[in-house]
């Protein structure tokens, strides 16, 4: 009885414990990405659905938030308000791919969107 009782007492204190958040940022996310080299289909296989796409999918946009803690960078999914437009609340840079006619990348930016 008493082992039940200490197994339970332990389970108790282990679940009150708290561990700090994860970290959500990857240092080398965009690592991938070089001018002449990447391909549409290397973008899409690492970031995943971009949250924006102009001229025919030639240019793909991504949100990207910033973990200064590991000084890395995570996708943030596209929000919207009540009203439908997009909001950029979560995200702290736009990534801009732009591509050519073949579908390899020409030229990329990171555009800070907020503070």
């Amino acid at each position: 009885m008493n082992a039940i009782l200490a197994v339970i007492l332990a389970l108790a204190v282990t679940g009150c414990a708290s561990a700090p958040p994860p970290l959500r940022g990857t240092p080398d996310l965009l690592n991938f990405l070089a001018d002449g080299q990447t391909t549409k289909d290397q973008a899409f296989t690492t970031l995943g659905q971009p949250s924006g796409f102009f001229e025919s999918e030639r240019i793909l946009t991504y949100r990207l938030g910033y973990d200064s803690r590991n000084r890395g960078y995570f996708l943030v999914e596209r929000e919207n308000r009540n009203g439908g437009w997009p909001t950029w609340t979560n995200a702290s840079f736009s990534l801009v791919l732009v591509f050519d006619d073949a579908g390899l990348l020409r030229k990329h930016s990171l555009v800070k969107v907020n503070k």
